[in-house]
């Protein structure tokens, strides 16, 4: 299996971006990072979500052009938002790299979210269903919307963004500086895509073996 360069890119208005070498040997993560969020420019709609994508854009730009990665592992859209102008300058940018692969022919994987998540074993531990049944319990028998624990505390539900994040520090540990946190999910989310992008390849070339 040849050693690919993968750019891997949670794509919004603060993109989650790493780097990372595929081989046969190891997916070894070179560089990591986060953009911070570009806030919407002052105008009218549509014309300053226009300027607002480019802005975006320009950021993933500017990581192909300082990694000439051999492929771009980028995490798919999904329909569901709830706000619909998130949504829009979310596709919008995506419209503006795709344009770009389209241009360059740059070689490109598109994984949803689901997908991803599936390949890297993002599941709830047992631990953790317990803490969120807990949390649970203790709202309902307070009536209360706040949940504290036995030191006063206080605690909330676990959720996917919750997993991701523990999922991309066991997965990654050796190469980061520290722990990633809550305020690093897209970060934890583009290092999962490269881990499934990986692990695909190495799925491949187990089965291509076989005959």
């Amino acid at each position: 299996m040849t050693e690919e360069k993968v750019l891997n890119l949670d794509i919004s208005t603060k993109t989650g971006w790493s780097l990372m070498l595929s081989s046969d040997s190891e997916l070894r993560l070179i560089e990591y990072g986060q953009y911070k969020a570009i806030v919407e420019p002052e105008g009218q709609y549509p014309v300053n979500y226009v300027d607002w994508a480019y802005l975006c854009f320009e950021n993933i730009l500017k990581l192909i052009n300082k990694f000439t990665p051999d492929i771009l592992v980028i995490e798919e859209t999904c329909a569901g938002s709830k706000n619909v102008y998130s949504q829009k300058i979310l596709e919008w940018t995506h419209f503006l790299l795709a344009k770009f692969i389209k241009e360059t022919n740059i070689r490109v994987r598109y994984l949803l979210t689901g997908q991803w998540r599936t390949l890297v074993g993002c599941k709830m531990t047992k631990e953790e269903s317990a803490h969120n049944k807990m949390v649970k319990e203790y709202k309902k028998r307070n009536k209360v919307k706040i949940a504290y624990d036995d030191s006063g505390k206080r605690i909330g539900k676990l959720t996917k963004k919750h997993i991701n994040i523990r999922r991309a520090n066991e997965i990654f540990s050796k190469f980061l500086s520290e722990p990633l946190r809550k305020k690093d999910e897209d970060t934890a989310d583009s290092l999962l895509l490269g881990a499934a992008y990986h692990f695909q390849r190495m799925e491949y070339e187990r089965r291509k073996s076989l005959g």
